[in-house]
């Protein structure tokens, strides 16, 4: 699950306004072909404490790479055309009952802000404030391996840390 982990971990991003995690509620995906145990598309449907459900949908053999988070709520939704990739379409097109408007976040990479943190902590400069750490990494793994196994799919084989 290539590019599934980063719709997954978008939908747990939003567990704070949802009531907390989500769970898995249906799967379903497919094998590629000539290789059936490693999955080519998957779509994996949750549901959060809070009564709010989430769809994750992705597709290795697409024709074009986009990544679209799209957010709707009781007073309208937030569309970003390519969360993930920025670089390549930075919109965000916010829709209420009083219209839309788009706006535009700037066209540089996601890594980047994460790179400028890492190196600002190593160079001692600012302590190491990602929101990202092991926890939520295998948190996000957890929820992939249900959505493998909710979808037919083994999960990968778990790998042991040593000297950790």
């Amino acid at each position: 699950m290539d590019l599934g982990c980063y719709g997954l971990h978008a939908l747990r991003a939003l567990a704070p306004w949802a009531g907390g995690e989500p769970t898995l509620v249906g799967a379903r995906g497919g094998g590629r072909a000539g290789a059936p145990e490693v999955d080519e598309w998957l779509d994996a449907d949750v549901a959060f404490p809070g009564g709010a459900t989430g769809t994750a949908r992705c597709h290795m053999d697409h024709g074009e790479v986009r990544m679209t988070c799209r957010i709707v709520g009781a007073r309208g939704e937030a569309t970003a055309m390519n969360f993930v990739l920025p670089h390549r379409d930075d919109r965000v097109v916010v829709r209420t009952p009083e219209g839309e408007r788009t706006e535009q976040l700037g066209k540089r990479p996601s890594y980047m802000y994460q790179l400028e943190a890492f190196a600002a902590h190593v160079r001692g400069r600012a302590p190491l404030s990602l929101p990202l750490d092991a926890a939520d990494a295998v948190a996000t793994m957890r929820l992939i391996d249900d959505c493998y196994r909710g979808a037919g799919f083994r999960p990968r084989p778990r790998t042991e840390l040593r000297g950790v």
